[in-house]
This record gives C-alpha cells, structure tokens and sequence, in this order.
C-alpha cells in the first residue's frame, strides 16, 4: 500500500499538518492513559480507553505525515495508513486493527468479552507506541514534536 493508493481509494487526504493539532491529539491520548488507571474499571472499559489512545496515536502518526483518514471506515482507514506512514508500523498496525475489532465487540454487541490480559496487552503495547510515535515523529517532522 502507498499514500497514492490509499488517496485513489478514498481512504484518506492530504491534508497539511500544524503542530496546534497535534498538541490536542497528544493531549486526548494523555487523558485516556490516565483514566484506564482509574480504580474499578473493568476489563472492556480499560481496554476500550486504552484503544481510544492506540487509534489517536495513530492519528497523530498518520497527521504528521499530512494525512488525514477519510471519516467513512476512519479508524480502519487510520490504521491502514499508520502502516504506510512507515512500514515498521505493520505489526503495530495489524495488532492495533484487531483491537478494533474486539472494541466494537464489546462496544456494540455484547460486555465482558475482553479478558484483564487483554486489556494490560493493549495498554502495554499503547504505551511503547508513544514513546515511538513521539521518537518517530522528532525525528522526521521536528516542528511538530
């Protein structure tokens, strides 16, 4: 997959970044990192909390980069471009995508479908992808970080 195949597809557009953005991502996935943290919760509201910040994070890559995902499909069209924003986000990706799935599960169809082990999976993995994100994107795009 390519930035020309998924602007062809309608899966995202090229849409300039500005660092204002950004900083509001950054700020939604602070939020939700500190309230999975929150006493009580169970298993499918930690989970879901903390793929609200692996999708922003990916947004946040994916917005760097000057794209933006199309709102039909968004968080798999986010994902989708995470991976071509850079390719040693495929796994991440991939992994991120499945989450999803179980999210709209647990979201839509039916609670307490996400394990203690799934939800401590998902925040483990969310938080090295911030520090990566926030590596990835000093390093490419230092007016944005």
């Amino acid at each position: 997959m390519s930035w020309a195949k998924l602007l062809a597809a309608n899966r995202v557009t090229a849409l300039p970044p500005n660092k204002a953005e950004l900083d509001n991502l950054r700020s939604i996935v602070a939020r939700s990192l500190k309230d999975v943290e929150s006493a009580g919760l169970s298993a499918d509201a930690r989970f879901i909390m903390a793929y609200d910040a692996a999708r922003t994070l990916s947004l946040l890559v994916v917005r760097a980069a000057g794209y933006r995902p199309r709102t039909v499909g968004a968080h798999y069209n986010t994902f989708l471009a995470l991976e071509v924003a850079d390719p040693a986000f495929a796994k991440l990706s991939a992994y991120f995508d499945g989450c999803r799935m179980k999210r709209n599960s647990c979201e839509y169809d039916f609670a307490g479908g996400v394990s203690d082990t799934d939800a401590e999976g998902l925040l483990t993995a969310v938080r090295q992808f911030a520090v990566e994100a926030e590596t990835w994107i000093d390093a490419r795009y230092p007016h944005l970080a």
